[in-house]
């Protein structure tokens, strides 16, 4: 077997994107059918949709590993750490692990004799099946990446139970210009016989949806927005009652400001039911794996008063300003925007503006390619920051110095964003740490 080195595995598959390019569907399934479809058996819960997969996945795994069930999943992206998104029992894979499964991979990949190599996120997703063979969990939670019908993590069959997130306009250029035609790649993963998820958004979302599981004989379970009751109870927190099919009621205290994590929270529980586990799982576990779930970058906290959250399209942007508008802020509040720029910078950025809720705004340009520059906030509609800066913790930096007692602080527009400032506000917390262990020994 191939023997590299976890730093050695870990830079050649962070070198991928530079070097590769989307495989066709087919010829993606055919080499994971060589590989004897690892992982295939364990009980898959598949999840896709536009905002919201994440958490999700999230509320699955929070739910079931606090009942005592073995769960892997499989997310992305990484705010800081690859290995993020290749987690079983709560714990990321390990760095021995990762490198062994890497080297395998290669001397599979040597010994296929086809002209095939796969992206980051697919081999990503063999690492983590490979792994799941291993492991044997007794649930799986998969996340699919930007699509649906031709993502990698479509090769599974027969899962437990499909889910399908809010839809919007995201990744136009590959998957279409209308919300229907999004969801319809979306649903790409309904396959026959499998239970179907969706958020009941709207008849145009809706008809994609039992258009595809008529056709693919699919059994819909739609959660509507009426199905879902939720009011801030205090600072981080919301109230959640759900009507249940199986529970009547599901009750619960969401850890958390974001106001959209109801209708998540609410799809994870439908799902549950829909792959037939409430007979498995009482009340009591749901709303306890409800309570504690912790997903980061979702209207975060990461400092005090200095709110993190991965909103990167339109519809995210909304759902952030949603909460905002709900938050209690008794002082001024100051907006941080960094976004990728293939995004609809300018909409989101228009109803960032709009909304009239901050009182300062300042640009960040986001490390990587994709990235934001100073050009392109120039080009923004009526950008009238106060500063652009090179990188996002001496942007924080200035508004933490600016900002007074009783002030919020949000940063927002992407999840690469959100990964520089977890990162800034953990070397603050750990200074901070440092400081008052040496002011207690000089008491």
């Amino acid at each position: 077997m191939t023997q590299v080195s976890y730093e050695e595995a870990c830079a050649r598959v962070l070198e991928l994107p530079a070097h590769t390019k989307k495989n066709p569907f087919e010829e993606t399934k055919a080499f994971y059918e060589w590989l004897d479809r690892p992982g295939g058996k364990c009980r898959i819960f598949h999840i896709a949709g536009t905002n919201g997969k994440g958490s999700v996945c999230a509320y699955l795994d929070s739910i079931l590993t606090g009942a005592g069930f073995r769960v892997g999943v499989f997310t992305s992206p990484h705010l800081a750490d690859l290995r993020e998104r290749l987690v079983c029992d709560k714990k990321w894979i390990g760095k021995e692990t990762f490198a062994k499964l890497y080297g395998e991979l290669e001397e599979r990949l040597a010994a296929y004799g086809r002209n095939f190599y796969p992206t980051f996120f697919e081999t990503l997703f063999f690492l983590f099946m490979l792994w799941m063979e291993e492991e044997q969990p007794e649930f799986t939670v998969l996340e699919t990446g930007m699509g649906g019908l031709a993502d990698v993590t479509n090769v599974v069959e027969k899962p437990l139970v499909c889910v399908i997130t809010k839809i919007g306009l995201d990744h136009c250029q590959y998957l279409g210009n209308t919300v229907e035609e999004i969801a319809a790649q979306k649903a790409g993963i309904f396959q026959p016989g499998v239970p179907a998820v969706y958020l009941d958004a709207g008849e145009g979302i809706r008809s994609v949806f039992v258009k595809r599981a008529g056709e693919v004989g699919a059994p819909l379970f739609p959660v509507s927005k009426t199905a879902v009751k939720f009011s801030k109870k205090a600072k981080n927190k919301i109230d959640f009652l759900m009507e249940s099919a199986y529970y009547k009621y599901i009750e619960a205290c969401l850890h958390t400001e974001a106001l959209y994590q109801a209708q998540n929270a609410a799809l994870a529980v439908r799902a549950l039911e829909a792959a037939g586990l409430s007979d498995r799982l009482t009340a009591e576990q749901i709303e306890r794996g409800l309570a504690s779930m912790c997903w980061p970058g979702r209207m975060e906290e990461v400092l005090p008063s200095v709110f993190v959250d991965g909103a990167h399209n339109p519809d995210g942007i909304a759902a952030f300003l949603e909460s905002v508008a709900e938050d209690g802020c008794p002082g001024r509040r100051f907006l941080l925007f960094g976004a990728s720029a293939d995004k609809s910078i300018q909409e989101m950025f228009h109803l960032l503006k709009s909304s009239k809720l901050f009182f300062g705004i300042c640009g960040t340009v986001i490390s990587g390619s994709r990235g934001m520059t100073e050009a392109d906030f120039e080009k923004l509609r009526h950008w009238d920051a106060a500063a652009v800066f090179q990188d996002s913790a001496r942007a924080l930096g200035a508004l933490m110095r600016q900002a007074e007692p009783g002030d919020r602080i949000y940063a927002v527009g992407s999840l690469y964003l959100v990964g520089e400032i977890e990162r800034f506000a953990k070397r603050r917390r750990e200074e901070q740490a440092v400081c008052k262990k040496a002011q207690g020994g000089l008491l």
